[in-house]
């Protein structure tokens, strides 16, 4: 089955994101933040999200036919960091690569308007994500204990090779060698 990618507006991949996340997530013990927020909270919350209407976003969609089967998207944090907030393929599409062909394809994107570090964070048994997106070349950078989410990994990549070697001398997988060594202060 010949599986197709698309970059799609928010508005259309809103409609489907909301009908199908709760389906695909359905196992996930993640805490509802809308229903003990006050009117209050929420209108701040909203307001300091137009502010940021202006960022660089992506939504891609995974299809076979017109079938979407799967999703990934995305947003600006800095001036050199992106965050992939999510993605999912429906589980009768699993392992068959799409998520992997769906990273590659945002990952290009991502890397094509000069942004350094592409980060995620998933949950620490999240397998099916964690370990295409190590073989990728995505290292692991912190940990974090969410409110909502529970413990996480986050996950980044670096589109330029020296900092991704710069990294690797930090996380102490590399020792810095002669060519290298002119990058220290």
């Amino acid at each position: 089955m010949e599986i197709t990618f698309e970059f799609v507006k928010s508005e259309e991949f809103s409609v489907f994101f909301e009908t199908y996340r709760s389906k695909i997530f359905s196992d996930d013990f993640d805490f509802d933040i809308e229903k003990i927020l006050s009117n209050q909270e929420k209108e701040k919350r909203e307001n300091n999200g137009k502010r940021l209407k202006n960022v660089h976003r992506y939504y891609l969609v995974a299809k076979a036919k017109d079938e979407i089967v799967g999703w990934s998207f995305g947003m600006q944090k800095s001036d050199e960091d992106y965050y992939m907030i999510n993605s999912a393929v429906f589980p009768k599409y699993r392992r068959q690569g799409i998520y992997t062909k769906m990273l590659r394809e945002a990952v290009e994107l991502i890397t094509k308007f000069g942004f350094q570090r592409i980060y995620s964070r998933h949950k620490m048994s999240n397998n099916p994500v964690l370990i295409p997106k190590l073989k990728f070349g995505f290292i692991i950078t912190g940990f974090e204990v969410n409110d909502v989410l529970g413990n996480l990994v986050e996950l980044s990549y670096y589109a330029n090779p020296i900092r991704k070697e710069l990294l690797n001398i930090r996380i102490g997988t590399r020792k810095p060698d002669s060519g290298n060594m002119n990058l220290i202060k």
